[in-house]
């Protein structure tokens, strides 16, 4: 560094102290500019499944939580209980749908096939996929969104 370049900073250094501010180019964007980007950000950590329809990301964190444990135990009252009815599931290009818990029950072990549970048991929630369709679990085994107030699976894919 010359003598020169030495002195522009020293001065420069010196005027920020006295002024209690720094340069800034132009072209920086505006508080107000800054101030918005920075609330949608909030936002969308805040609620990283407000474009799914979900609008408390506290109850889909218990509802994913309680739904790995309901299938991690077999509890098959359990996670029929967390169904959205008619449920579709889609297999070798058709789509079943299950109407009632009872006949989600029954036919269990043919949807809650051991991809999907194991999809599921390894999912961490922290990387579920959100669109306006509802949060994927794995590659699309499980679409979860809510209905009428309730979170609910509403799609098993295998």
């Amino acid at each position: 560094m010359n003598k020169t370049t030495k002195l522009l900073l020293s001065a420069t250094l010196a005027g920020t102290a006295i002024i209690g501010t720094s340069w800034t180019p132009a072209d920086t964007a505006s508080a107000a500019e800054t101030s918005a980007k920075t609330a949608a950000q909030s936002t969308q950590k805040s609620n990283p499944y407000e474009v799914a329809g979900i609008d408390d990301p506290a109850a889909f964190h218990t509802f994913f939580v309680k739904l790995q444990q309901a299938v991690a135990k077999n509890d098959k009252k359990a996670v029929a209980s967390m169904i959205s009815y008619p449920l579709n599931v889609n297999t070798n290009g058709k789509t079943y749908k299950f109407r009632t818990p009872a006949r989600f029950i029954a036919k269990y072990d043919s949807i809650m096939t051991p991809e999907v549970k194991r999809t599921l048991g390894y999912a961490i929630e922290e990387d579920l996929f959100a669109n306006w369709q509802g949060v994927m679990v794995g590659n699309g085994q499980l679409w979860i969104s809510q209905f009428d107030g309730k979170i609910a699976v509403y799609a098993v894919n295998k």
